[in-house]
């Protein structure tokens, strides 16, 4: 008889199951997630399922969703690392599904960005720029080899083949690829109005000529020898995609404003987390694990109240973001020129947002831009409608820009809100309107 462990790895490609087959409605049943089988003995199999780190949490929900629906029995289980473990009955036999980060522990924003940015690279310097469906071209993308000129180090040949195999991991997998194909139709018509002799992923390093602070995610070298950056973006067609992804502590840091972060890093601790009875270092490596527990807790016996305490800090903490962009027109300036723009005077950019599969070119970043030199007055405030919202004014002589911005919890549960401290994200969402 088959050990378990075969039982789960065997091949039965091309080869129809029988009827019954634990293996064949086991890997039915949690479609599109695949494991390696990590030990196996005669009583219990190790699984592992591993996902971009920021998902593992909604990984393992999916994942026993789908074998609620497909009724087997199973229990979910605290333990088993920080996003627990999945345990299923077999008879006799126990599989054991635990969740761990893919490899790098990278995100899936970062994965899903990958998809919009280095696929229809690889596609296009490779010859092929018309498909037909996501599967086409990711089947398409995995089985080319070594560099066709996108990648510009040995390390970012590396990081993008550990990219490609886990695509199908991301739960936006379907959404991104097709946004990938109309990168692609972008780039095939760049292509018909200037020839393109190269296409450079811009993941960690830049190709030669382009400044390390660069907002390119793909830089197009024309066979004229000139070099344009593209960002890019995807969404719907109305919707105002970020056009800045930081944290609070990363903008306090990029102002120099040490003093005021620190500040409001003791904040917070007093009027939240020390309220929960954390110790004042409960966010450090030691402590991070048991402070989350003693957070989670308190959110299931008092609900409202953990609502209330997380509405409280994003209040303190926007006030605080609020405070900081008003204190100096010129820092605030500078802050919007070399971390909103991140302009190269060498090497110009365009944003381009890839909204299904096509595409559509993002002008506010040019509007931003070239209304700068002439802003007289910055003024930040709070959005009167939303928790979260709030803008940065810009007003010249005779015009106003409005800079839409966010600041929320982005982490998964149960590191989020609360969990997630003073650090919120924050985000710059386009110009428009204050509401």
């Amino acid at each position: 008889m088959l050990s378990f462990k075969h039982y789960l790895t065997e091949d039965l490609s091309g080869v129809k199951p029988l009827s019954g087959s634990e293996k064949y409605i086991f890997n039915q049943a949690i479609k599109p997630y695949t494991y390696e089988v990590k030990s196996s003995t005669a009583k219990t199999t190790t699984l592992v399922i591993r996902s971009a780190d920021d998902a593992r949490k909604q990984v393992k929900v999916d994942v026993e969703k789908k074998l609620e629906a497909a009724k087997f029995d199973f229990k979910s289980l605290k333990t088993g690392g920080s996003t627990g473990s999945t345990s299923i009955s077999f008879g006799r036999h126990t599989v054991l599904i635990t969740y761990k980060p893919s490899s790098g522990g990278m995100s899936e924003t970062t994965l899903n960005s990958t998809m919009t940015e280095l696929v229809p690279a690889l596609a296009f310097m490779s010859g092929r720029t018309d498909f037909s469906s996501p599967k086409e071209l990711y089947d398409f993308v995995k089985k080319i080899k070594g560099n066709p000129g996108v990648y510009v180090d040995k390390k970012d040949i590396s990081a993008g083949q550990k990219f490609i195999q886990m695509m199908p991991n991301s739960s936006k997998f379907e959404e991104k690829m097709t946004n990938a194909i109309g990168v692609l139709k972008y780039l095939k018509d760049l292509n018909s109005e200037s020839p393109i002799a190269n296409i450079y992923w811009g993941y960690r390093k830049k190709p030669e000529g382009v400044g390390k602070n660069h907002k390119g995610d793909l830089f197009i070298k024309f066979t004229s020898g000139e070099m344009l950056g593209v960002s890019l973006k995807a969404g719907g067609a109305k919707t105002k995609e970020p056009q800045l992804n930081t944290y609070v502590n990363k903008l306090f840091d990029d102002m120099g404003l040490e003093k005021e972060k620190k500040v409001l890093v003791s904040s917070v601790y007093n009027k939240i987390h020390s309220t929960l009875k954390l110790p004042d270092n409960w966010d450090s490596r030691a402590q991070k694990s048991k402070s989350i527990d003693t957070i989670e807790k308190f959110r299931e016996k008092n609900p409202k109240k953990y609502e209330a305490k997380y509405d409280e800090m994003l209040e303190l903490i926007r006030n605080s973001v609020i405070s900081a962009m008003n204190m100096s027109k010129k820092a605030t300036l500078d802050y919007i020129r070399k971390q909103v723009l991140k302009k190269d005077d060498s090497v110009p950019l365009v944003v381009i947002k890839a909204v299904g599969d096509n595409y559509q070119q993002v002008t506010d970043e040019d509007q931003l831009d070239a209304f700068l030199p002439r802003v007289t007055k910055v003024r930040a405030y709070k959005s009167m409608a939303s928790k979260q919202n709030w803008f940065i004014e810009l007003t010249s002589r005779n015009k106003v820009l409005v800079m839409n911005m966010s600041i929320r919890s982005n982490k998964p549960m149960p590191e989020n809100k609360v969990a997630q401290g003073y650090n919120l994200a924050i985000k710059y969402n386009g110009i428009g309107e204050a509401k």
